[in-house]
């Protein structure tokens, strides 16, 4: 455990609504050791003791041992290897408000959070529109969409699959700009005439 002092970092990956700065408490009096008794992740990471915030044990989901306390944390994120703080605020919302397991880690920066939760939804609408026999041009949309999306984070590899649906699209939307996305994803010398694309 190494103990920060409050101060700014531009090599930190912003949080939207906290920043990218350890936020001051009002909190006084609280040494650092009796903030590294409080949970076994403060120990393990970075932190700013000046950032602490008590916690109400009454709201967390805890089997033996609750946190008694909440205090921003320098970390590494596992998917973009950049660092960044998981706010004690942040902490109190994730484990009084929505509940979470108190053991629970944030190993994702809040960019990639963004994303991962972008690639399931977008994971969940492809496998429900991909099914359709006859999709609406609305639905066509959100199926390039996803697509598009999935197939950028490598998740959706079929080329077969995805010329077909770009041959739909080509027919069906042809202006809608998620159908030159496709396209550029799969390279435009690929792209068929309107004409040739038969089904998804």
């Amino acid at each position: 455990m190494k103990k920060k002092k409050l101060g700014h970092s531009t090599d930190l990956v912003p949080h939207p609504r906290y920043g990218s700065e350890p936020i001051p408490s009002d909190v006084k009096g609280v040494s650092t050791e009796a903030i590294l008794r409080c949970h076994w992740s403060y120990r393990s990471s970075e932190i700013f003791p000046e950032s602490m915030l008590m916690a109400d044990t009454s709201k967390q989901n805890f089997n033996v041992f609750p946190r008694e306390c909440y205090v921003d944390m320098r970390k590494i994120c596992r998917s973009c290897q950049r660092p960044f703080i998981f706010f004690a605020a942040e902490q109190k919302h994730w484990f009084e408000v929505l509940q979470f397991y108190v053991d629970a880690d944030c190993v994702h920066c809040p960019e990639c959070r963004v994303q991962r939760i972008a690639a399931k939804r977008a994971c969940q609408r492809y496998s429900s529109l991909i099914l359709l026999a006859k999709p609406t041009p609305d639905e066509l949309q959100q199926l390039v969409d996803a697509s598009v999306l999935l197939h950028a984070q490598g998740t959706l590899k079929s080329r077969n699959r995805l010329g077909k649906l770009k041959n739909a699209a080509l027919r069906l939307i042809p202006d809608y700009p998620g159908t030159l996305a496709l396209i550029d994803a799969l390279g435009k010398k690929d792209a068929l005439p309107p004409n040739q694309g038969k089904g998804i």
